[in-house]
């Protein structure tokens, strides 16, 4: 007799020993599928924002944008602060110890919109990004946002692969609004969607705007508007957002630090570092955070920073989490380990080397949370001691 059950969505059914109870966990799991498809079908209008890099702050402006039009609306955030999004409410996400994909058909239930429905595609596997989409959502359109390095272990060996993976998730007759700009990848895109019976738009970005990290995720907001029949944003609006993506070192005590972690992939990493290497020029420090459990991603991060000191962009790195010895052993560059220290003991010593500090790798952890939390302590208390422009004057 098994002890566990998965149910078709990769969640964790606890053994019940007596019959009964088996029967009722069964019935439940069966039953609340039409309902949800009923709420579902009961929303004028349904939007997946998938992809790599972009979809929490992509879903959260979609919903921005909606409800000041007056929809009703209602947005699905995931990541590292899950959160529901109804109006001027941002409700925080209660999870387990185990995330399912169940959590959508939850949320739902509890508080449908009439009018639109954004949901960011938590899934990390071919597998389940088509289940959100097909069984959970259901989505008229379907944002994808870029493709990245990132889960190569469950989407693929490469960017290729990943859009194939992406595409093949998408429902048929549905609309692709695509942010990704490789022509390789937009011809990959095409010839899968159209086997699968779904239509695409590319977003075009600017020359002006290219080197501005997440551009293409801007730009597809009128893409998507476009789509559903919307009129698109005023250049104002659109100039607001795409200054919000712009990035610059920040100054804290100590030092200038920039957390780029929540990126988590090499090519965004790379678009990031460009934009801040424009800024201020010079030498920085990486400060990497390893998860065991991406182990695809780090070994992404080991070659890309492998380039990177090929390309005299730092001297040295230091990494904090798992598996430090292993990753130090496979650097060809020089490694400095912090294995139990918090994060403000590793703030310390990163920051009193000199460099610029650039956060990567990893950001859903507990001591990158921490970490975050010392950077805002720091900047806060940089920004308090700076002389106000009044007391400037009366110097003068």
């Amino acid at each position: 007799m098994l002890s566990t059950v998965f149910s078709a969505a990769g969640e964790r059914l606890p053994f019940l020993s007596g019959a009964h109870e088996r029967l009722d966990a069964v019935r439940r799991f069966v039953t609340r599928g039409p309902d949800h498809r009923e709420r579902l079908a009961d929303i004028d209008t349904r939007i997946v924002v998938s992809g790599t890099r972009g979809k929490s702050g992509t879903t959260e402006r979609l919903h921005d944008v909606f409800d000041a039009r007056g929809y009703d609306t209602g947005a699905k955030i995931t990541g590292n602060r899950p959160a529901m999004l109804r109006g001027d409410e941002r409700r925080p996400i209660t999870r387990g110890e185990r995330v399912t994909l169940y959590e959508n058909e939850r949320e739902l239930r509890e508080n449908p919109p009439d009018d639109v429905l954004v949901v960011e595609n938590q899934a990390i596997s071919d597998y389940t990004t088509r289940m959100v989409a097909e069984q959970f959502v259901d989505p008229d359109v379907v944002v994808l946002t870029n493709v990245r390095r990132d889960h190569l272990d469950t989407l693929g060996g490469d960017r290729l692969a990943i859009a194939r993976a992406l595409a093949r998730a998408i429902p048929a007759g549905t609309h692709v609004v695509n942010g990704e700009q490789s022509p390789a990848l937009r011809e990959c895109l095409e010839t899968e969607l159209d086997r699968r019976g779904a239509t695409v738009s590319h977003v075009s970005v600017p020359d002006e705007h290219a080197n501005v990290p997440g551009a293409e995720s801007i730009y597809a907001l009128n893409e998507v508007l476009d789509a559903v029949g919307e009129e698109p944003l005023s250049r104002e609006l659109l100039g607001g957002y795409l200054d919000e993506m712009r990035v610059e070192w920040r100054a804290i005590e100590g030092g200038h630090v920039f957390n780029a972690a929540s990126v988590n992939d090499t090519e965004s990493t790379e678009v990031v570092r460009r934009a801040l290497a424009a800024d201020r020029p010079g030498t920085i420090q990486p400060l990497f955070y390893i998860r065991g459990d991406r182990r695809g991603r780090t070994a992404a991060f080991l070659e890309y920073l492998s380039e990177c000191y090929e390309q005299g962009v730092f001297e040295q790195v230091r990494v904090a989490g798992d598996d430090t010895a292993r990753f130090a052993r496979r650097a060809p560059f020089p490694v400095v380990r912090h294995d139990g220290d918090d994060p403000a003991t590793v703030l310390d010593a990163a920051l009193d080397d000199g460099w610029p500090v650039f956060l990567v790798g990893n950001t859903v952890a507990d001591f990158m949370r921490g970490m975050e939390a010392e950077v805002e302590r720091r900047a806060a208390a940089a920004e308090s001691t700076k002389p106000s422009s009044s007391n400037v004057e009366a110097t003068r």
